[in-house]
């Protein structure tokens, strides 16, 4: 048998193998870190007598979100899995034994989550951006059928300075509905009704009508603590907007567009942050020629008080450490940084992995899991910080972003080159 026909047999032998563990991690960590979110989002929208039609296609719809890290840490766990059982299994050995590189065995691990990086980037880039459009329109026709979806029967929830009390809720209608209303910072207003109905007016701005039955109005005047007035009526007509509440359900965030899209808010507010960048220098300029003037005027015998420089002086500090950046170009250039450093997390993960096979210990499997963890946990927590320090600094955020990849993979080269010399 020649040489390259063996490593074919050993190539197709590991990639079987990696693939097959892949599977069983990709279920346990989509499990672990999305299952409870999807259970939660069913059964809130279940209580409201959704057609189970439309929460399914709600349910299948989130899950390409939650897939942009199972996809890594899913690599991570099968290649750990995959060279520790070899290593325990002393085939890595037995290849060494027979003049085999041990490099031959990552050959196909490095190439499948190579094609597992390409699949995220499609994802994060391609699906994301569709699926939540369609997740945002079918929740918003939910909305409009169901207009009371985001109240709960017995319980209380904010609207921006709205605050509604609310006992049953019954399809459309809600029963002992108690508002405090504080919009006018002069005058807050409360009012109680028997029953309200609720009906959507504009579902894309969240304009909701509410038909009340006997309500009680309270107003009061901040400027004068005696001043209040009280009234009754047999039935009342109130519109509301819901837009903060309902907004973290059906808005598009950075997170879910695709690249394209980054890149063209990202140039749109270029401008933004290029002129911020030149106020800053003309300000330090200008405060700094205000100095000179000051201290020149020395030479010319006038005297100066030194209090006053001392403040101008700080205040050219002060103006020069002071941040002055857009931060959303900051923001969009931060998440799309994050899309793509993510989704090459399938590869650059598994390097860590690659030192265990010079390891002969038992169960190697069940160890190589364990690792895997723990690495994961650490690089989540990892790129958590790094992301919230990006959106921090006018610095560009590849830097931060690419930090955890660039760690795991340089520990996984380091650690494998000096276990190599041993």
């Amino acid at each position: 048998m020649s040489k390259r026909g063996g490593y074919g047999k050993l190539y197709g032998y590991v990639g079987k193998e990696y693939f097959l563990s892949f599977l069983v991690a990709f279920v346990f960590f989509f499990f672990i870190f999305f299952v409870n979110q999807i259970l939660v989002l069913a059964q809130k929208i279940l209580l409201k007598n959704v057609m189970i039609s439309d929460v399914l296609m709600l349910v299948v719809l989130s899950i390409p979100q939650f897939l942009m890290y199972t996809m890594p840490f899913s690599s991570l766990a099968s290649a750990s899995m995959v060279i520790g059982n070899l290593s325990s299994q002393n085939e890595v050995l037995a290849l060494r034994s027979c003049g085999i590189h041990t490099g031959r065995i990552f050959v196909p691990i490095v190439g499948i989550s190579l094609l597992l990086s390409i699949s995220t980037l499609f994802i994060a880039d391609r699906m994301i951006p569709y699926t939540t459009e369609r997740y945002r329109d079918l929740y918003a026709q939910v909305l409009e059928r169901v207009p009371t979806l985001e109240l709960e029967s017995y319980s209380s929830t904010t609207f921006g300075n709205m605050v509604i009390s609310n006992g049953l809720v019954d399809k459309n209608e809600v029963h002992d509905m108690l508002i405090f209303d504080d919009s006018d910072p002069n005058n807050s207003r409360v009012v109680f009704a028997d029953k309200g109905s609720f009906s959507v007016v504009d579902i894309d701005r969240f304009i909701y009508r509410i038909d009340m039955e006997n309500p009680q109005i309270l107003a009061t005047d901040s400027t004068s603590l005696g001043s209040y007035s009280l009234a009754k009526a047999s039935s009342m007509t109130m519109y509301i907007n819901l837009s903060s509440q309902t907004g973290a359900n059906v808005n598009i965030t950075p997170s879910q567009m695709s690249i394209r899209q980054l890149m063209t808010l990202t140039n749109e507010r270029r401008e933004e942050n290029d002129s911020l960048k030149a106020q800053k220098a003309e300000d330090v300029r200008r405060l700094t020629s205000s100095v000179a003037e000051e201290l020149f005027s020395l030479e010319d015998g006038k005297t100066i008080d030194a209090g006053s420089l001392y403040r101008r002086v700080n205040d050219v500090v002060e103006r020069q450490d002071r941040r002055s950046f857009s931060f959303y170009f900051q923001y969009y250039r931060t998440e799309l940084q994050k899309k793509i450093a993510l989704s090459f997390a399938c590869t650059f993960l598994v390097f860590i992995a690659f030192p265990i096979s010079f390891f002969r210990v038992k169960n190697g499997r069940l160890l190589g899991f364990g690792l895997s963890m723990l690495i994961a946990c650490m690089y989540w927590f990892l790129l958590y910080y790094m992301h919230t320090r990006a959106i921090m600094t006018s610095l560009h955020p590849a830097i931060f972003i690419w930090f955890p990849d660039a760690l795991v993979f340089f520990i996984g080269v380091v650690l494998l080159l000096k276990l190599r010399k041993r």
